[in-house]
């Protein structure tokens, strides 16, 4: 099957459109997050690690936006080292982004759902450990990935989108998807049901307190939000694969390239989304470390808020 695949203009102009709010927003709020927990707040705790990681994650693959915009329009074309380097940053990027969340989740679901063990389970050296393996993990499958594209790539154009039909291979397919998305997909919703459902009978106990309502609300939000931003991703590769090997069929191909497009950009919007929520979150917390005396009942709802969620009592001043 030969394919002319390519983005048409109406794409560019759609892709472009969606990319450029992401990147000024999230650069923004994510210099803000960065801003907030690096210079106001003087505790490194267990959360402010894994948010700040969060936030350089986010901001690098934010940097990695202007490349793709740039290859959305032909003939222009990026040099072949240039575009190799802008599509590495951007895909570490989003993976670290996704296992660093993973991280936040299963060190709130060590302290809400085993208080008793999170002083011994959890702490920044502990939190700073998981976010370097985390980096150096995802950063050497990164580059064995990016080599095998490019050897598979070398005489065709592709720069952040796939315009031959030749199939991918199944094991980076595997890997990816695997790896990639299903393994950190059943995590994170192990941990969220479980913290969600630990909260609500601390709720029903505490007869509908206001701050375990809300931090259900921020945890299924966050699962949510996981959800829509990279589902789509990953199910329009998988897609992709079944196209390429099994149908020879050049508009369906063109027709998921497209929607692969489009799903990278709605998955790009987890940087805003990320930074805004833990923005926020970092807002009351540095307004609880300017208090000279801390509530018992303020701490609790700001280190639920921000991730912390260490036992309601006897860990309040961890943060």
């Amino acid at each position: 099957m030969m394919c002319n695949i390519s983005v048409n203009h109406t794409m560019q102009l759609a892709l472009t459109a969606m990319s450029i709010p992401v990147f000024l927003l999230g650069l923004i709020f994510n210099v803000l997050t960065l801003w907030a927990f690096c210079w106001k707040i003087r505790k490194w705790t267990e959360t402010i690690i894994y948010v700040t990681n969060l936030a350089v994650s986010d901001s690098a693959l934010l940097l990695s936006l202007p490349f793709k915009m740039y290859s959305y329009k032909p003939p222009r074309k990026l040099d072949p080292g240039l575009c190799a380097f802008g599509e590495l940053l951007y895909f570490v990027n989003m993976y670290v982004s996704i296992y660093i969340t993973v991280c936040i989740s299963m060190d709130r679901y060590v302290a809400v759902k085993h208080p008793l063990k999170a002083k011994r389970l959890r702490s920044p050296t502990k939190a700073a450990i998981a976010c370097g393996a985390v980096w150096t993990f995802v950063c050497l499958i990164g580059i064995i990935l990016q080599i095998k594209f490019t050897v598979e790539n070398e005489k065709t154009e592709f720069c952040f989108l796939k315009k031959n039909e030749k199939p991918t291979s199944i094991w980076i397919i595997i890997a990816i998807e695997l790896i990639g998305f299903i393994i950190p997909s059943c995590i994170l919703s192990f941990c969220s049901f479980q913290i969600i459902m630990t909260l609500c009978k601390k709720s029903r106990e505490s007869q509908g307190n206001l701050t375990f309502s809300r931090s259900i609300r921020i945890v299924a939000s966050n699962l949510i939000i996981y959800f829509i931003c990279f589902m789509p991703f990953h199910i329009g590769l998988l897609i992709q694969f079944l196209v390429e090997t099994l149908w020879n069929n050049c508009e369906m191909l063109k027709n998921v390239r497209n929607f692969i497009s489009v799903s990278t950009c709605v998955a790009n919007m987890n940087c805003c989304l990320d930074a805004i929520i833990y923005y926020f979150a970092s807002s009351e917390v540095r307004a609880s470390l300017n208090q000279s005396n801390r509530m018992s009942s303020k701490k609790n709802s700001l280190y639920i808020i921000a991730g912390e969620n260490t036992q309601y009592t006897q860990q309040s001043d961890d943060l």
